[in-house]
């Protein structure tokens, strides 16, 4: 007999088995599977997303920035520049200027506005020391102040919030690529461990812009949003309190840009790259800066997402004239509530939930349930075969029974020709 006829006389001796071990297997095999998914969730557990209200005992006050418009001075400029020049924008501001006589450093600072220009009165809680003001330069933008709170607001009200005063000169028309229609204030409301940048505003999502004209009393309310991400091993987030996202994709861009052009301009801040000096390049690398300002798409930076972040929600309580002999602006930015929505992503797979997912999976292998599968299946195996089982059993039967004749046979005959030559051996002479 064969390996394959002894597999299948021991098969038709008791089907039962075969039902049994193809049970186990298969089961075996969803063991593997579900063990293998239990692994990967606690090597990089889904993360899921927790949404309610916090009503906090202090508020976190958010940095503004104010930048004007127009942001520089045209006379300034076109006086510097050797040619007409609203803006250093335009080419014509670079076609005669007096590269190695005058600084571009110098030519931008004398340009636009400093703060006296600028602020009449500013404070948090009616009081100007509770304020840190910085000042930025951009291209675009001119300068720019940003108000950081020093410390959070324990009280909500118009009285406790941010009361800024502006003063501006409107003898000179809006030449500023955001299209506002009148002279006035560009104000952005932003995270206090932001630091403004006018590349990065359009899609960062983080900023809030409000646009105020000459003249004009604003009341700004705001709401909070809280967003705490957790770090994963397929997105990295930077916990640094100090940490600027949007300044880091700024000081990419600004290092690729100068690293095509071989120089820099004074608004690209921290860049190592001597300034340009001469037309030809100056207006090639605000070509470029142009290219990069105006593109909608994000850059190509390898910058991390902040672990925590705070999105303002702006609400205009109140618009209307404000009538002072000068050209000025008052501008009201508060909290009416101390409720805060907080966005939360937790880990949704701990060790307690993998210790419990793998016993769920030995269960199923070596539980109850699987033993009362394997006899469900072997009664339906015999109900509906049962009959050919039995002939294929009768018939091996059958032929096991001829061989084991046939065997005995064969013993049998040369059992007799021993013992014959047996005694035909004792009855032989002795001599």
């Amino acid at each position: 007999m064969g390996y394959w006829s002894e597999t299948r006389a021991w098969l038709f001796r008791d089907p039962a088995k075969l039902i049994r071990y193809l049970v186990l297997f298969a089961c075996c095999i969803v063991v593997i599977v579900q063990l293998y998914e239990c692994f990967a969730k606690l090597y990089n557990p889904p993360i899921s997303t927790h949404s309610y209200y916090s009503l906090n005992e202090t508020i976190e006050m958010p940095s503004v920035t104010i930048c004007r418009e127009p942001p520089y001075k045209e006379e300034v400029l076109t006086r510097l520049s050797g040619g007409a020049c609203p803006h250093p924008k335009y080419a014509t501001c670079w076609m005669k200027y007096p590269f190695g006589e005058i600084s571009l450093d110098e030519f931008f600072e004398n340009s636009t506005h400093d703060s006296g220009d600028t602020f009449v009165f500013y404070g948090l809680n009616e009081d100007k020391n509770n304020v840190v003001m910085n000042s930025s330069l951009h291209f675009y933008m001119g300068r720019c102040y940003t108000l950081r709170p020093k410390e959070s607001a324990k009280r909500v009200s118009k009285a406790v919030g941010y009361s800024i005063m502006l003063e501006h000169s409107m003898l000179t028309t809006s030449v500023s690529d955001v299209d506002t229609g009148s002279v006035g204030w560009h104000v952005f409301i932003h995270d206090k461990k932001e630091n403004f940048t006018e590349i990065n505003m359009k899609g960062s999502g983080r900023v809030e812009y409000v646009f105020v004209g000459v003249n004009e009393e604003i009341e700004i309310k705001l709401q909070t949003q809280y967003f705490s991400n957790v770090q994963t091993r397929e997105e990295a987030c930077s916990d640094d309190e100090n940490y600027s996202d949007l300044k880091c994709g700024e000081q990419c861009i600004w290092q690729d840009l100068a690293d095509n052009m071989q120089c820099s301009g004074p608004w690209m801040h921290e860049i190592a790259s001597e300034p340009c000096n001469d037309s030809l390049s100056m207006r090639k690398l605000i070509s470029d800066y142009k290219d990069v300002y105006e593109n909608e798409d994000d850059f190509d930076c390898d910058c991390v997402q902040p672990c925590q972040s705070r999105i303002y929600t702006t609400f205009i309580q109140n618009r209307k004239a404000f009538n002072q002999p000068e050209p000025r602006t008052q501008i009201y930015i508060y909290y009416t509530t101390k409720l805060i929505s907080m966005i939360e992503e937790r880990p949704s797979y701990d060790t307690t939930q993998f210790i419990a997912d793998v016993g769920g999976s030995l269960g199923f292998l070596l539980g109850l349930s699987v033993l009362g599968l394997i006899g469900i299946l072997e009664h339906m195996m015999l109900f509906f075969c049962g009959g050919f089982i039995k002939r294929m059993q009768q018939k091996e039967q059958a032929k096991l029974e001829a061989n084991s004749e046939d065997g005995q046979s064969q013993t049998s005959d040369e059992t007799i020709d021993v013992e014959i030559a047996y005694k035909k051996k004792e009855k032989q002479p002795k001599y």
